[in-house]
């Protein structure tokens, strides 16, 4: 079976028969924070099989929205990312559904729906809250299941968030991707899962972490 596409003199219908295919904006999702190998974009979208993901990952190289490069040694992995076109295409596209998402969402998720990465780092920017950040700064790094990726606030402003360590975070936090999510929407405490053995600090202070979070908690009561 061809690709379904609507047949239309009309940029929204063309822009569809590009990305509108199921899983194209779950890989899309994937990629916002920085290039992914193969394994990490199919460990971050369940239920996607392999054969469908290389078709995916395909014609987004064709559309010129992804490219697929290799990591200097000693990782030499091939990755995938968003191509200048695509960051600039996409991003916004991302930004304004997740926006739109949030409306829908309900807290807290049910025990057996999964949490990814990218979408708790995307919950990270949604709910970062600058009032409370005004002139503050911080780092952290955190680790959940095979991934890592870090958030860097400075003067007040978020100024760095993506996969990977973070040799100088204030804070090395591991946990559960749901906990983090917890954490920064703000339906749990950092109390709550200190209490409950749920997060491990490996660097910093309860006093910092509880600083960090504080910066995010609260959004919840927004929605």
């Amino acid at each position: 079976m061809g690709k379904r596409q609507y047949n239309q003199v009309c940029a929204l219908a063309v822009a569809l028969d590009v990305i509108g295919e199921r899983w194209t904006l779950m890989i899309i999702r994937e990629l916002l924070f920085g290039a992914r190998r193969y394994s990490d974009i199919l460990r971050g979208t369940p239920g996607l099989g392999t054969n469908l993901l290389a078709q995916r990952l395909k014609e987004l190289e064709a559309a010129g929205l992804i490219e697929q490069n290799k990591l200097p040694p000693p990782a030499a992995s091939s990755v995938y990312e968003l191509t200048a076109y695509g960051r600039e295409a996409l991003t916004p596209i991302i930004r304004a559904m997740t926006n739109m998402g949030v409306d829908y969402l309900q807290y807290p998720p049910e025990a057996d729906q999964f949490v990814p990465a990218s979408s708790t780092m995307g919950a990270l920017s949604k709910f970062f809250r600058r009032e409370r950040a005004a002139g503050l700064s911080g780092s952290a790094e955190f680790q959940t299941g095979a991934d890592v990726f870090h958030c860097a606030i400075e003067n007040g402003e978020m100024v760095e968030l993506g996969f990977g360590a973070l040799p100088s975070a204030d804070l090395v936090l591991r946990a559960e991707t749901a906990v983090f999510m917890g954490l920064i929407v703000g339906y749990i405490t950092v109390a709550d899962v200190l209490e409950r053995r749920e997060l491990r600090l490996r660097r910093g202070s309860v006093a910092q972490l509880a600083a960090f979070f504080d910066k995010f908690e609260g959004s919840y009561d927004q929605l």
